[in-house]
């Protein structure tokens, strides 16, 4: 099976160890699609996995976790008579994509991810577990390309005002963590 890890920034998978190959994406909703679209043509991949690190909107949420679903945080068309997260005039995908179960994913934690351009310091007005800038993109392109597709998150601190901090000094643990779990989950 070829699969190839799809993370945002080198500091994330600075200490990954891992038999897959890796792709830096760049940082946000843009980034991440045009990257994941490349990907899927260019190296036909069986399987896409997003790795990175996430702010948690929960204090019981910590270390390596799973997503499931994914929403955009940031997509805000309510004046049209759309719900926070919803794209207008797009019913597929829907407005939370979920993603089937994959045999590499043995966490099962089945979290929503909420996507979105920017740092998360405080609430964001969705009913979601963790806050990225990458995952919601990849999801998308990878559910419009029946591309399977799993993502795994560190998190790096809870999305408060102390979120900058934290991200700094935790997003050096994120790869050694990840390469622990990839080595007793190879597929």
């Amino acid at each position: 099976m070829k699969a190839i890890i799809l993370s945002a920034i080198e500091p994330e998978t600075h200490s990954l160890d891992t038999k897959y190959e890796i792709i830096l994406t760049g940082v946000g909703k843009i980034n991440a699609a045009l990257s994941a679209l490349k990907t899927i043509r260019d190296k036909k991949p069986d399987l896409i996995i997003n790795f990175g690190t996430a702010g948690s909107l929960k204090k019981n949420i910590s270390g390596l976790i799973d997503c499931k679903y994914f929403i955009q945080r940031d997509m805000d068309s309510r004046p049209l008579g759309t719900d926070l997260g919803q794209t207008p005039y797009e019913n597929d995908p829907p407005k939370i994509i979920e993603i089937p179960d994959h045999p590499i994913n043995t966490i099962n934690m089945n979290l929503t991810c909420a996507t979105g351009d920017s740092f998360v310091e405080s609430e964001i007005g969705l009913k979601a577990d963790v806050v990225d800038m990458e995952a919601y993109a990849i999801a998308k392109v990878c559910y419009l390309e029946s591309i399977p597709f799993a993502c795994f998150k560190y998190i790096s601190d809870f999305a408060d005002d102390g979120a900058a901090v934290n991200f700094s000094e935790k997003v050096k643990e994120a790869g050694k963590t990840f390469s622990g779990y990839l080595k007793n989950n190879l597929i």
